[in-house]
Order: structure tokens, then C-alpha cells, then sequence
């Protein structure tokens, strides 16, 4: 089990300020990859980071067919660049509140998580960013197994 570093939480809170994104990257089992810009992001319980699952019909195929992802960061504002990998799922607003994936129960993370417009006015958007009309179905949950660097004194060395 790896655990997010506070500088890690801290980094994940402020994506999107000064124009930074974080990026999912999936595989079919065939081989063939999906990457996905995403906003609305955050670590959970010390281990997972959550983002908004609002239009990912190719990431959602993925993984059902291979359930590892990879999350990369570059923040140039906090001037922090990571890869974080492991097992990732999908959870839905039709998922049963008692449904459970490691130990992220659906109702719970749903409950705080499942409203990002809520969490995020639009006043955080960058202003030269037009944000789209919000449809949040659900979030896609990685459970963080592996840490990778990519700051230049420490470039692809596995951090955790």
C-alpha cells in the first residue's frame, strides 16, 4: 500500500490553478491506450485519488477490460511533477451506497465526492479556461500502489 505524501495532497487540492490538469491514462487489454485531461481531482484516505467521472466512455471500457491506470501530475504553479499507478474503478451514482471497492464504500465517497460543481464554484476555472455544462456521473477511484518522480533530480525513480 502507498501512501499519499501531505505535499501530494496538497499538489492534487490546487490542479487546475495556473492551468494544470492531471492526465488518466488507461489500456485496453488489446493494447491500445486512452488518456483523458482532468480538473476536478483529490486524494481520499490517504491512499486514492478520486476524479470526476463525467465523460469517460473509453476509460470506463478500459477499464473493465484491464483495470490498472496511471495519474500524472505537472503542476507549474507548485512545481511538482508524479505518475501514480495502480488498480483504478469506476463508481457510479447508480451504485448501490453499500457498494464496495477496497475500502472505499460507494455511498460514503459519493456523499462527499459526487457534486464537484458544489465542491469547485467556477470562480477556481482559470480564466481562460470556458467550462462545460457539469455532468457528474459518478468518480473514477485509483487506489495508489506505485509513485513515480519526474522532477529533474529524480526522473522516472520509482518515489513510493
Amino acid at each position: 500500500m502507498a501512501i499519499l505524501t501531505e505535499e501530494m495532497k496538497n499538489v492534487l487540492k490546487v490542479v487546475g490553478k495556473g492551468g494544470a490538469v492531471v492526465h488518466l491514462t488507461t489500456c485496453s487489454k488489446g493494447g491500445k491506450p486512452n488518456i483523458v485531461a482532468e480538473r476536478f481531482v483529490t486524494s481520499y484516505k490517504d491512499e486514492y485519488i478520486l476524479i470526476a467521472e463525467m465523460f469517460a466512455q473509453k476509460t470506463k471500457v478500459n477499464l473493465n477490460e484491464n483495470p490498472i491506470g496511471s495519474i500524472t501530475i505537472a503542476h507549474p504553479v507548485k512545481e511538482h511533477s508524479w505518475a501514480f499507478r495502480g488498480p483504478c474503478t469506476v463508481i457510479s451514482h447508480a451504485a448501490p451506497a453499500n457498494y464496495k471497492w477496497n475500502d472505499i464504500i460507494a455511498g460514503e465517497v459519493l456523499n462527499e465526492w459526487g457534486d464537484w460543481a458544489a465542491k469547485e464554484p467556477p470562480d477556481e476555472v482559470p480564466p481562460d479556461i470556458a467550462p462545460p455544462k457539469l455532468a457528474q456521473r459518478g468518480i473514477i477511484a485509483l487506489k495508489v500502489e506505485e509513485v513515480y518522480s519526474f522532477d529533474p533530480d529524480n526522473a522516472g525513480q520509482r518515489i513510493i
